[in-house]
């Protein structure tokens, strides 16, 4: 419905009002209309500023129109912030532009003509019915919008945000919105860059959006927090946003407003105005004297960066697609290799009893668990996930396949071992799970021909990447504010490659006592194997070994055993082969100089810089940031996977490279002045890394071995092939992944602050008796060197809450103030602006004056009192548009 209408004022002035409900003008009502149910009270338009005091940082107003009707208007009644638009226009000019406020209407039933009062409420104060995003607003998701997440600047976002809100605002059309900014804050003194700090500033959209959904900030929150940032307001006059500061409305100089999103110029020439009998009306003037403070106190609420990548093996964000574990693999081994083993190992595969010491049984337990946050490309492309995890239906399929082609998965495995001479047969009370990345290599044993060796380089690449993480929970500024301090990204975790698991033969084989082609028999019944034994870590002669593998319908269903299958994923049993000791690093050499065997390759990307590994041992100093050439831009796709690192282990000096878990690599040494071990990548501020953060786990390494490990500079190809050369991938059946993490740390530039303290900046004050402004916080904040965060007596972190300077790539340190013409620290602008407006007494004055169209009233005219000699700027303005009358809150100058 619309509806508009006009009325004269006592100053005889054109005032129109039009209120359009759910953008449909079908039905059309004049008030004040002969037939038309609705007339205006004696009292119809007023709009009223809510501002408290200068603090305030949106100058919020609402305006109340007061209507006569004959009949109920449902229209009226408006479920969600934007249904109702409404503007008020005087003398053709529009001063209010805003919603009726959402569910507040009411409307009596007593008269002839009932008086209603639409609430209405302007954009700043709408903004607090929407969420960053519009996140929980119809079809809009959070999981989605988090996901595109970016680094984008203020000016990116403050047009967003309005747009939305201003979108449909102008009822009759034909007016542009402006926003207009003084020009008081910059990045700089160039006056070239001196209406461009919103564009020069960014921020991480994931501050805004924090860890889940309740905690998305309302987007009024978030053009608060930017512009106190910088001590700005900002105020609306019908289509028209003002951002200014302070100081700029104190002032004497003329202010040069600049519209932030089309650039044009309207200078504004100050209006000095001297309060007298001729401009005020009424005889209700209130003189009061102001709060003061004699401190100032600014607490910044840091949001720090911890994990660069959410883990895939985090407890929290894994949820298995089925419903329950399920019985997976029986492994049945018996150590030795006479006539005692062999017939130890006949009784337990064929389910019989046997007193022998060294026979044992034992149960592998799986169970599939997905990470929402991450993705398991089959041979590059879609979601192995998807493809065998929908139904909660033959969990044993995606396993299966990762036992015979390439893939990665996040698999949760635990075992119930038993022993067959039957020395205890306590029940098995819990089966303990252990969550792992498990990426599939399936080597074929083969290392004496090149050309037969798998996996080759044709099959690595294929299967890039393996895994991809898709979350968006960190991004800000990486890099140091000063080359004093370092901060790391550091990969821990424990990492294993399991060995090709030799069997005697297949358990089916051995249960129907028909050997595979394989075996060249040697007589009939279990001793056709006899003498066929497999590495045994506990015993020299060997162990008879098989696997028998297990089918289920769905998880809490009696397991079947599936015949078909004679391979699948093996488990990191502990009791298979070790292979490769590592005894020496070069020939003559005894000494451990090896410090990383490469196991997986992977990519980081962090805005528009990525990681690259240009050494081969794995120090910090072999890691550099270099921009990031996607596939298309690379001359090769060698140089594009050269844009890539790899992670490994550190042997020892008689450890088995297969075979064996280790730890992920430490680098880390007491002198990098971080408490953290693995493999830390170096970021320094020439490096520039802010933004985005993406990683992708590439695949295995073909690394080989002879004498010592060598790799291709493209981690899928292998070095130069010799006689002596083993292929260590063709040995490896998967690669184990557990308690992976990927997290920042700084070294705070070597200054040991061990207190968790608040970063605070304050006003100094002498007097004794302390009157102190004390809830003031910011949620975005500068950068600090590692000189300040000694001063502070703080640590510095990588933090997200920090906003980045486009032009440098760099932390914002300082901003340079036009009113001051000085450079400093935005907290320290903003505590030394209320420190001297409120250190003192200062009159305040509320005062009415006349209000006509192009008169003396105005938000950044300065009010002279001629009996006090004292001269005011103006807090807030309300007005009474029947009499034509404007209240103004007034407050001292300081001088």
């Amino acid at each position: 419905m619309y509806i508009h209408g006009y009325f004269y004022n006592e100053q005889n002035e054109h005032v129109e009002v039009h209120i359009l409900t759910l953008g449909d003008r079908t039905t059309e009502v004049e008030i004040g209309a002969a037939g038309s149910g609705l007339d205006w009270t004696d009292d119809p338009v007023d709009i009223t500023s809510e501002v408290s005091d200068t603090f305030d940082v949106l100058l919020r107003q609402q305006a109340s129109v007061r209507l006569l009707t004959k009949n109920f208007v449902p229209d009226f009644f408006c479920s969600s912030c934007r249904d109702a638009v409404v503007n008020i226009y005087r003398e053709g000019k529009c001063l209010f532009a805003g919603f009726v406020e959402p569910q507040t209407y009411s409307q009596g039933y007593n008269e002839e003509q009932d008086e209603i009062e639409l609430s209405c409420i302007d954009v700043l104060t709408a903004l607090q019915y929407a969420k960053y995003g519009n996140v929980g607003a119809l079809g809009v998701l959070y999981g989605v919008v988090k996901s595109s997440a970016s680094q984008r600047t203020m000016l990116d976002i403050i047009r967003e945000i309005m747009d939305d809100m201003t979108a449909g605002l102008d009822i009759r059309g034909g007016h542009s919105l402006r926003c207009l900014y003084d020009g008081s804050r910059a990045v700089d003194s160039l006056t070239a860059n001196r209406h461009a700090v919103f564009g020069q500033l960014s921020v991480s959209e994931l501050l805004f959006l924090g860890s889940d959904e309740d905690e998305v900030w309302q987007q009024d929150e978030v053009l608060e927090e930017m512009l106190k940032y910088l001590n700005l307001h900002i105020v609306q006059e019908g289509f028209t946003f003002y951002i200014f500061s302070w100081e700029s409305v104190k002032g004497n100089d003329s202010i040069y407003w600049r519209d932030i999103v089309s650039g044009e110029r309207m200078p504004m020439n100050r209006q000095s105005v001297d309060i007298s009998t001729k401009n005020v009306t009424g005889t209700d003037t209130t003189i009061s004297v102001g709060e003061v403070f004699n401190q100032i106190l600014l607490t910044c609420k840091i949001e720090s960066v911890e994990s660069v990548i959410e883990s895939p093996l985090d407890d929290d964000l894994l949820k298995s697609p089925f419903s329950n574990k399920q019985k997976y693999m029986t492994e049945y081994s018996c150590d030795g290799e006479g006539s005692r083993a062999i017939n130890a190992f006949d009784a337990i595969t064929h389910g019989n009893p046997t007193d022998y010491d060294n026979a044992k049984t034992t149960d592998w337990f799986i169970q599939v668990m997905g990470n929402a946050q991450w993705s398991f490309p089959r041979r590059g492309k879609g979601d192995l996930m998807e493809l065998y995890c929908s139904d909660n239906r033959n969990q044993q399929a995606l396993p299966n396949i990762l036992g015979t082609e390439p893939g990665t998965a996040i698999v949760a495995l635990g075992k119930v071992e038993r022993k067959s001479a039957g020395t205890d047969n306590s029940p098995v009370s819990k089966v303990s799970m252990t969550n792992y990345l498990v990426v599939s290599v399936n080597g074929n044993g083969e290392d004496r021909d090149e050309n037969r060796v798998y996996p080759n380089e044709a099959a690595l690449k294929a299967n890039i990447p393996c895994a991809v993480y898709n979350g968006n929970t960190t991004g800000g500024v990486f890099s140091p504010s000063d080359e004093k301090t370092t901060n790391y990204i550091v990969l821990s975790g424990k990492i294993v490659l399991n060995p090709v698991m030799a069997v005697t033969d297949t358990f089916k084989a051995i249960y129907n006592y028909k050997p595979t082609a394989f075996y060249n028999p040697l007589g009939g019944g279990i001793g056709q194997w006899w003498h066929r034994t497999v590495p045994s870590r506990d015993n020299s002669d060997g162990r008879y070994y098989t696997q028998r593998w297990w089918r289920v319908e769905t998880p809490g269903s009696e397991p079947q055993w599936d015949e078909a299958t004679a391979h699948g994923l093996v488990p990191f049993t502990e009791t298979g082969p070790e292979e490769y000791e590592f005894n020496y690093s070069a020939i003559g050499d005894s000494s451990d100089q090896i410090s990383k065997v490469a196991v997986l390759a992977c990519m980081l990307i962090i805005g528009d810089q990525c990681v690259v590994e240009t050494g081969k041992d794995g120090q910090p100093g072999d890691f550099e940031w270099r921009k990031y050439k996607p596939l298309e831009k690379c001359a090769s796709e060698d140089e594009y996977y050269q844009q890539s690192f790899t992670i490994g282990f550190d042997p020892k000096i008689g450890d088995k490279l297969i075979g064996t878990k280790f730890d992920l690599q430490n680098n880390i040494s007491y002198e990098l002045g971080i408490d953290a071990e693995g493999t830390a990548i170096p970021i320094r501020k020439k490096d520039r890394v802010s933004g985005q953060v993406k990683f992708m786990i590439l695949g295995p390494v073909n690394s080989t071995w002879d004498v010592i490990t060598r790799r291709h500079p493209t981690f899928f190809r292998h070095t130069k092939w010799g006689s002596s050369t083993i292929p260590l991938l063709a040995h490896v059946s998967s690669i184990f992944v557990e308690s992976f993490e990927v997290k920042v740390y700084s070294d705070n530039g070597l200054v040991n602050n061990t207190g968790d303290n608040d970063i605070v900046y304050m006003s100094d004050t002498k007097e004794r008796f302390v009157n102190r402004k004390d809830d003031v916080e910011f949620r975005i904040s500068s950068a600090l060197t590692s000189e300040e965060s000694r001063k502070l007596g703080v640590t510095d972190t990588v933090k997200m809450s920090t906003p980045l300077n486009t032009d440098t790539g760099e932390g914002v340190l300082s901003v340079y103030d036009h009113v001051r013409r000085e450079a400093g620290k935005p907290e320290q602008f903003y505590v030394d602006s209320y420190y001297n407006e409120y250190h003192e007494p200062r009159i305040q004055m509320i005062q009415k004056l006349v209000d006509t169209e192009g008169g003396i009233v105005d938000m950044f005219a300065h009010y002279r009192h001629p009996a006090m000699d004292r001269t005011f700027f103006v807090q807030g303005i309300s007005r009474n548009l029947e009499s034509g009358e404007a209240e103004m809150t007034l407050k001292e100058i300081e001088r």
